[in-house]
């Protein structure tokens, strides 16, 4: 009898200790093939020069914007792109001020909202597209300070974001116009500058990237060039196919930026 307590005895501390030794194992595992991901993207630099994307890319992109995004819903060769944008769009008005639509009459302000009228922040609250492009802020441009506009526009991206965390979303910068009226030399470049640099800021803060026009499309004078714009600002059919030209070869594809790092 006392043999046979002691065996179960044994056995039973050898169980105890063969569980523990593998709970033990089973941690050090897991510490040695704990992963992260590193994103190496430098957020504070424009999008770069990429390998243009394939036509199935635009079955998952959003353009919205003011009537210069309008351009591509006018001229653009991506009819599976969803494309929507607000003529004389005020960023602070995003959600009252309707899409444009050929069928219907322009917005009038203080005219109000019919309960058919789509507004693009009932669009951006809708879609579920994973490569986002947003063209804002020429209507603002005489503006004295860009907080407002800024603060309005960091809660856009903060809808955006919630709902997919992991779209690419792509700040387009205001590319420098012939002219804006109204606003002349020296005045329209400072004013330009002091935008753009509030829309670099929303990007690096948000982790999403920005695209500088300015750097493709323009010519010796630092301005759009002449025969991608009818009035010196929208783009005209060819200046439209140059911009989609733009958008097609400065995409970020995350495998060449996020790696995944096990110790």
């Amino acid at each position: 009898m006392k043999k046979m307590m002691t065996i179960l005895l044994v056995l039973g501390l050898s169980c105890g200790c063969s569980g523990t030794a593998e709970k033990e194992q089973s941690a050090d595992n897991e510490a040695e093939y704990s992963c992260r991901y590193i994103d190496s993207y430098n957020y504070d630099n424009p999008v770069p020069y990429s390998e243009a994307v394939d036509e199935s890319y635009y079955d998952d992109v959003l353009f919205a914007g003011d009537s210069r995004m309008g351009s591509v819903a006018l001229y653009g060769r991506h009819e599976n792109a969803h494309v929507e944008f607000v003529t004389s769009l005020n960023l602070m008005m995003i959600d009252i001020m309707p899409i444009d639509d050929l069928s219907r009459e322009p917005y009038v302000e203080g005219a109000g909202k019919s309960e058919e009228t789509r507004t693009l922040m009932d669009v951006i609250n809708d879609n579920e597209r994973n490569n986002i492009y947003l063209l804002f802020g020429i209507n603002e441009i005489r503006n004295p300070s860009f907080d407002a506009f800024a603060a309005k526009f960091q809660e856009v991206l903060d809808v955006i974001l919630a709902k997919n965390p992991h779209a690419s979303v792509y700040i387009i910068l205001a590319y420098h116009p012939d002219y804006i009226s109204g606003l002349p030399e020296p005045a329209l470049t400072i004013q330009l500058v002091d935008l753009n640099e509030h829309l670099i800021t929303l990007a690096r803060n948000n982790h999403v990237y920005y695209l500088d026009l300015d750097n493709g499309l323009d010519d010796e004078d630092n301005t759009i060039r002449n025969e991608y714009v009818a009035d010196g600002l929208h783009f005209t059919p060819t200046g439209t196919h140059a911009l989609e030209d733009y958008f097609a070869t400065h995409v970020i594809r995350r495998e060449d930026y996020v790696q995944k790092v096990c110790q």
